[in-house]
């Protein structure tokens, strides 16, 4: 957990010095493992909807302290993952007046963290072919509504269509036919 977490949790809690004399409980022991399981997709998808690395930061831990909040109160949370999704979702909807296009993203760093999910190629030749890649794909996402860029972000972060029915609240058979629309606009650019 990061130490601007482990800050805002012992603010939740009470004092930096009472949080640091205790034991942590079971309650900020499981948002810790939450945290650290779904820290890096959720701040993903944040700078891909932000373009702001300090926003999608802030969020992020936003939407983790807002889970402690409501884990605390003892509401139950059956699906955690979709559940912190939904409410980071719905921070970067409040954040952004507008809706901002996939150039407002800072995309060296929106790239680079996408390309954590596969083993980057060392030579020359690998390194072209991916620079190429990025740039059809980038053009590609400018096609993309924005239900339709937020399904597909949701689906690369490893969310099942009921999850992302759940964080966008639309229908499974509508995530369906977004991610269908999304794919094939990408398709169709990549491949023209």
């Amino acid at each position: 957990m990061g130490s601007g977490t482990k800050q805002a949790l012992a603010i939740l809690l009470g004092s930096k010095e009472i949080q640091q004399r205790r034991q942590p409980s079971e309650l900020e022991a499981r948002v810790s493992e939450f945290f650290v399981a779904f820290k890096l997709p959720v701040y993903r998808y944040l700078l891909g909807l932000l373009g702001n690395r300090d926003d999608a930061e802030e969020m992020t831990q936003e939407a983790f302290l807002s889970l402690f909040a409501t884990l605390q109160k003892g509401t139950r949370i059956d699906n955690v993952r979709a559940w912190i999704f939904r409410v980071a979702h719905n921070l970067a909807m409040n954040h952004q007046k507008r809706p901002r296009i996939v150039e407002a993203v800072e995309e060296a760093e929106w790239w680079k963290l996408s390309q954590e999910r596969s083993d980057p190629a060392s030579d020359s030749e690998q390194h072209m072919l991916r620079e190429e890649k990025r740039t059809r794909l980038l053009r590609a996402m400018k096609c993309l509504s924005p239900q339709e860029r937020h399904c597909l972000d949701l689906r690369a972060e490893g969310l099942c269509f009921r999850e992302i029915a759940e964080v966008l609240s639309i229908g499974i058979s509508t995530v369906e036919t977004f991610l269908d629309r999304g794919i094939r606009k990408i398709a169709k650019e990549i491949n023209d």
